[in-house]
């Protein structure tokens, strides 16, 4: 078996979209969706998502108001 391992792979998302809570259980919510869709058969990758948690950043940006 030939075993492919990408480093450095980027990963953005739009939060409260699909997952909710804290930043940190939403990162874990967004991995087990992806990993689940990776893992799915027929046509699954049998891959998964490995992230070390110093290489997570996140950012909140303020909606700017409309009043």
């Amino acid at each position: 078996m030939t075993t492919i391992t990408v480093h450095r792979l980027d990963l953005q998302f739009d939060a409260d979209q699909i997952t909710q809570g804290p930043a940190a259980a939403q990162v874990d919510q967004a991995l087990q969706l992806i990993n689940l869709a990776l893992q799915r058969e027929p046509f699954g990758l049998g891959a998964q998502l490995f992230v070390p948690r110093d290489e997570i950043e996140i950012e909140t940006s303020l909606q700017p108001s409309t009043d």
